[in-house]
């Protein structure tokens, strides 16, 4: 599908669809469906969802996990030098203007995602039905997917348009006004509880990556405790509600406890082969980013990559000497010292997430920000190659977003304050996992102490996930400061400790993106009015 690059101009699309995973979305490329004599058959339906899924893992140069981990504690940008990849260097320093890449790839990639959504859920009714609850399934995965994209958006940019339709004529887009974020997850929960009302729990597996309501009461509860810990303080939100329903800490809690007294999903036994490429949409997988190699992709422009091209980002610079870990990357993304030492002796989640260069490789380019370690649970391997195309676009590695480690540990840190027998409970599952059964955990409480406890085994559990960043910045402003800036003390650790210098936390941009520069152009004048405060 062609890359929208303006809201402004959305109307110009031709609805083309294109594979952008395995199993059930395992398609060969279908070009050529144009609107008009489409939305016709259940089939018809079907590969629109497709095209609406697609938005969701695309990977237009603004994968949202590893610019998440640039920004954290737990990721240097690193690359061929500080000016490869400008926009994710103002990223990490904290200098990002609204002419930067990665802000402006991330809201087109969203806003065409909603187009596609509001598109089919607009076309919907002219299908020929035949099958009982499809219709009702593919609306609810395509809201929960809209629901996914509007938190995107208003986690980076904060106040946004909100468009619910397709409307008439691409004037009308020039004037949609910017939504509060209250108003924007107002709307996120809408889609979200409806979704809900209609996902499957479970899916078989030739539908593998298919969304399930565990995954959407994951997401909720995801998402509710970044808007406790950061949208309400810093943002001034009030309570979470569809207008309805208030998304509240008890609900947040009985969603997890769902998901967790389902039995429908459970810790693998070992952690390793969590992310084995050959162990993909195991039992520990709620929301899998699925991706192929079938499109064969040359796309450099991002919407025809089906791929994971962010395996090739973060994969060692002219590897040798590795039988299995041989295959070039850029070295982006760097594993940082911070992350390295936040582990505990022993604990063998340690070398499942360093990829450690310089034991490993005989050989390999040492570019900027080199800290010799890599992320081994998404780097390239020789022994499951690219097929077809250009390689860098095609690795077959999914992507997962949210696992059941995440909902124990989100469930032990809501039970933190009023239940610790509980939040211990599912805490120690995840450690015992990790160190074995008879580790004996810390023992939490209900402090800052105990919060401690919880986000350094979120830290080792989701090293280099791109959860860290959110987990940072619902703790504070403060919080987040420290730990950042701390990560960028290099001193002893590297020979090139100017690489370093000038970069860190900065809190007059909350974390969050500029509204792009090219929106801002093409709407008309003054619709644009709410901008955070080191956007003004």
């Amino acid at each position: 599908m062609k890359k929208i690059k303006n809201i402004a101009f959305i109307l110009v699309l031709l609805f083309v669809f294109q594979a952008c995973s395995k199993d059930f979305l395992e398609l060969e490329p279908k070009t050529g469906q144009v609107e008009a004599n489409f939305y016709k058959t259940e089939n018809d339906a079907f590969l629109a969802v497709v095209g609406v899924y697609d938005a969701l893992t695309v990977q237009n140069w603004q994968f949202v996990p590893t610019m998440s981990d640039i920004f954290s504690d737990d990721a240097f940008k690193g690359g061929g030098d500080a000016t490869d990849m400008e926009q994710w260097n103002q990223l990490e320093r904290g200098l990002m203007d609204a002419e930067n890449g990665s802000a402006g790839d991330l809201w087109n990639r969203c806003y065409s995602g909603i187009y596609r959504a509001n598109l089919y859920l607009q076309k919907q009714n002219d299908i020929a039905w035949k099958t009982d609850g499809l219709q009702a399934r593919l609306e609810a995965e395509t809201k929960f997917i809209r629901a996914y994209l509007y938190w995107d958006l208003v986690r980076h940019y904060g106040w946004v348009p909100i468009l619910e339709t397709v409307l008439p004529n691409v004037e009308d887009y020039k004037n949609v006004p910017q939504n509060t974020p209250q108003e924007v997850y107002t709307f996120i929960a809408k889609d979200l509880l409806a979704a809900i009302s209609n996902l499957p729990e479970t899916v078989s597996a030739d539908q593998a990556g298919r969304i399930t309501k565990h995954a959407a009461k994951a997401l909720l509860a995801r998402i509710y405790m970044f808007h406790e810990g950061f949208a309400k303080p810093v943002l001034g939100v009030g309570a979470w509600t569809d207008g309805t329903t208030t998304i509240d800490k008890a609900y947040a809690k009985q969603a997890l406890e769902d998901v967790i007294l389902s039995g429908d999903y459970q810790l693998v036994s070992n952690y390793a082969d969590v992310f084995k490429w050959d162990n993909e949409n195991n039992s520990e997988s709620l929301l899998e980013f699925q991706y192929s190699e079938k499109s064969n992709s040359g796309d450099w422009g991002g919407w025809g990559i089906n791929g994971n091209f962010s395996v090739t980002w973060i994969s060692p610079r002219d590897p040798q000497g590795n039988a299995i870990y041989s295959k070039a990357g850029w070295s982006f993304s760097m594993l940082t010292w911070s992350l390295f030492d936040e582990f505990e002796t022993g604990d063998p989640r340690k070398d499942v997430t360093f990829f450690y260069a310089d034991d490993e490789l005989s050989q390999y380019t040492k570019a900027y920000q080199n800290t010799g370690y890599f992320n081994r649970k998404y780097i390239a391997r020789a022994d499951f190659p690219a097929i077809g195309g250009d390689p860098v676009h095609n690795w077959r590695k999914n992507y997962i977003d949210i696992r059941y480690a995440d909902v124990l540990l989100m469930a032990a840190e809501l039970n933190l304050s009023d239940n610790l027998t509980k939040a211990q409970m599912y805490y120690e599952q995840v450690r015992k996992r990790a160190l074995g059964s008879a580790h004996v955990a810390p023992t939490l409480t209900n402090n800052e102490a105990g919060l401690d406890k919880i986000y350094h085994e979120r830290r080792v559990e989701f090293g280099g996930e791109g959860l860290r960043k959110w987990d940072l910045l619902r703790r504070s402003f403060t919080y987040t400061t420290q730990k950042i800036n701390a990560s960028f003390s290099v001193a002893g650790k590297t020979d090139k400790p100017q690489d370093y210098v000038g970069y860190g936390f900065n809190p007059q941009n909350y974390g969050m993106f500029p509204i792009p520069a090219s929106e801002i152009r093409n709407m008309n004048a003054g619709v644009f009015k709410q901008f955070i405060p080191a956007y003004q």
